[in-house]
């Protein structure tokens, strides 16, 4: 087992990490934390990254011997998606109304219609381009985004966050700064909170990405909680 060691963080609240949002947090992939491995061709290929919530949302490949399938574990302890076939499923579907998704990452490619968390054709969040996310949940139609550019050099962490409140309203941001959401029906940032954004894998469409953590809630985020995750998710590296 590799990347066992705790990540820094500064926070307001010393010691601050996503368990400290309780309840609402069902899934969190740690840095460099409970990554399984298995070596192919010389590289470290993840076999699984144990979710630290305590509700066991862990995530694996779907084969363990295919290395097409199956992302890399990097000497700096992040998860690099290197094709469009590699992913990590979930054991156990994701089903959410209200939520709070956040993962920081960074492209060492040009971003284009890159889908980082997937269901199935009418669930998904894209990174469509370095300025525009998109989200689609349960056939409705998607809502785009607009997002402040997203530098994609490869050394450049970035983390992007998409929340929906109770009213269906959604709210996106990268790096704690809120986009806009189209306003020309029918895409006007809301879809009806009874349709759930069905998620089974992270991934799989991400071309050239380098992982360092997800945080997954089952409900929005208060402006404090938001601003101790953004501070924490900056200091992991």
């Amino acid at each position: 087992m590799l990347g066992l060691g705790a990540s820094l963080t500064t926070s307001s609240v010393i010691g601050w990490d996503p368990s400290e949002l309780g309840s609402k947090l069902k899934v969190w992939l740690k840095f460099n934390t409970s990554v399984t491995t298995t070596v192919i061709d010389d590289e470290n290929q993840v076999t699984l990254w144990r979710d630290q919530s305590g509700n066991g949302n862990n995530v694996a490949p779907s084969s363990v011997e295919d290395k097409n399938e199956m992302p890399r574990f990097m000497d700096g302890g992040t998860i690099k998606f290197n094709s469009n076939t590699d992913s990590l499923i979930f054991n156990s579907a994701l089903s959410l109304g209200k939520l709070a998704i956040y993962w920081k990452a960074n492209w060492s490619n040009t971003i284009s219609a890159d889908v980082p968390f997937e269901g199935n054709s009418n669930n998904f969040i894209k990174v469509n381009s370095p300025t525009t996310l998109r989200v689609k949940a349960d056939s409705q139609t998607r809502e785009d985004s607009t997002i402040n550019e997203i530098t994609d050099d490869g050394t450049t962490p970035v983390i992007l966050g998409l929340e929906r409140n109770g009213d269906g309203d959604w709210a996106v941001y990268k790096d704690n700064t809120a986009g806009t959401w189209s306003t020309s029906s029918p895409k006007d940032g809301n879809t009806p909170i009874s349709n759930t954004l069905d998620l089974t894998q992270i991934g799989d469409g991400t071309a050239t990405s380098d992982w360092y953590e997800v945080v997954i809630c089952d409900d929005v985020l208060s402006t404090s909680e938001r601003n101790e995750l953004y501070n924490y998710l900056t200091n992991v590296e």
